[in-house]
C-alpha cells in the first residue's frame, strides 16, 4: 500500500480501510477521513485525499499549505496533499497530527444508501 509511513504516524488510531472508487479510503467509526490515491494515470492527483467540506477548505490550507483542490474533481468534499512537493512527508505528519487531534475540520459521516427493494 502506498504511503505505509502515514499509516504509521497515525498508531494507535482505530483505522478501517475500505476501497472506494479504485482509491483505498479509511474510516474512524462512521467518519471517512482520507483516502491514499497513486494511480499511474492522472498522477496530477496522487497523495493523501482528506475529507473535508468545501466550508472547511480555506481553514486547513491555511493550516497546511501545500493543500490543493484535486484536479480531476474540482473542488468537492477532498482537499490533496499532493505527493510530489518537496516536503511531503513533513506536511503528512502535520496531517497524522490534526487527524490524531480529532480535527473538526478532517472528516466526513458519509450519506446513508438508499436500501434497494
Amino acid at each position: 500500500m502506498p504511503y505505509d509511513f502515514f499509516l504509521e504516524m497515525l498508531y494507535p488510531l482505530p483505522l478501517q480501510p475500505k476501497k472506494m472508487f479504485s482509491v483505498t479510503s479509511f474510516y474512524i467509526e462512521e467518519k471517512i477521513v482520507f483516502a491514499f490515491n497513486k494511480k499511474n494515470k492522472h498522477t496530477e492527483d496522487n497523495g493523501i485525499w482528506v475529507a473535508c467540506k468545501k466550508e472547511n477548505h480555506a481553514a486547513l490550507i491555511s493550516k497546511i499549505n501545500s493543500f490543493r483542490i484535486i484536479k480531476n474533481f474540482g473542488p468537492k468534499t477532498w482537499l490533496l496533499l499532493p505527493e510530489d512537493i518537496d516536503n511531503f512527508e513533513e506536511d503528512a505528519a502535520a496531517l497524522a497530527s490534526l487527524i490524531k487531534a480529532n480535527d473538526p475540520l478532517i472528516g466526513n459521516i458519509p450519506k446513508p444508501k438508499k436500501s434497494r427493494l
